[in-house]
């Protein structure tokens, strides 16, 4: 008996561990690539992924799309270091404020929104 495919949404959760702000900046950042910003090979990993037809990790390790998304991280990756600081300094900030909206573990409000203690 096969198993029965995973839920994204589910999926998502998981790989976020169980963050669901995470998951939900997960989900928008696939849909963004089923609408085609990254080329046609990704928006059919992401339309997939976003279908339930497959495992987000096992796509990733996957020859067809592996090397599609390791290209990716290399450009973000040279983007980022060529950042002027000040304008790393503010994508930092707008990067804590989305996360705290979000009510992500990594946010200046802290685990599930919520503010730190004093």
């Amino acid at each position: 008996m096969t198993q029965p495919e995973p839920q994204p949404e589910q999926q998502f959760l998981d790989l976020t561990e169980g963050d669901p702000g995470l998951a939900k900046l997960l989900q928008a950042s696939l849909t963004r690539l089923r609408d085609g910003v990254a080329g046609d090979d990704l928006q059919e990993m992401a339309r997939d992924v976003l279908a339930g037809h497959g495992d987000l990790r096992q796509i990733a390790a996957n020859d067809a799309y592996g090397g599609e998304l390791l290209d990716r991280y290399h450009r973000f990756r040279d983007w980022e270091q060529n950042l002027d600081p000040d304008e790393r300094q503010r994508l930092t900030e707008q990067a804590t404020e989305l996360a705290a909206d979000l009510g992500t573990g990594t946010g200046a409000a802290g685990p599930g929104g919520t503010p730190p203690a004093s």
